[in-house]
């Protein structure tokens, strides 16, 4: 590929990325804004404790209730690594204490 070829091939791929850079501004600008971060999680980690409503999301048409639920699942799914690798880690500190 030629000097001239990599540059177009740049330019092209340039141009496509501003493209691009518009349709994401232009849609970011027309879409309410999005509730902060602390917020999303809060619900859950306290999953258990409140419930909320079950509206739908903007984000897959999932509802909220369904999203926090879901991400108390993944902290308990997360839990249970965690807990088994620790459970691991001691065993073979066992098994190498022995020998």
């Amino acid at each position: 590929m030629s000097t001239k070829q990599l540059l177009a091939a740049i330019e092209r791929g340039l141009i496509a990325l501003q493209k691009a850079q518009a349709l994401v501004l232009k849609s970011e600008a027309a879409a309410p804004k999005a509730k902060t971060t602390a917020a999303k999680t809060a619900p859950a980690k306290t999953a258990k404790a409140t419930k909320v409503p079950a509206k739908k999301s903007a984000k897959n048409g999932v509802s909220d209730e369904a999203r926090a639920k879901m991400a108390a699942a993944q902290v308990k799914r997360w839990a249970k690594v965690r807990r088994a690798k620790k459970k691991a880690a001691k065993a073979a500190l066992v098994v190498s204490a022995a020998k």
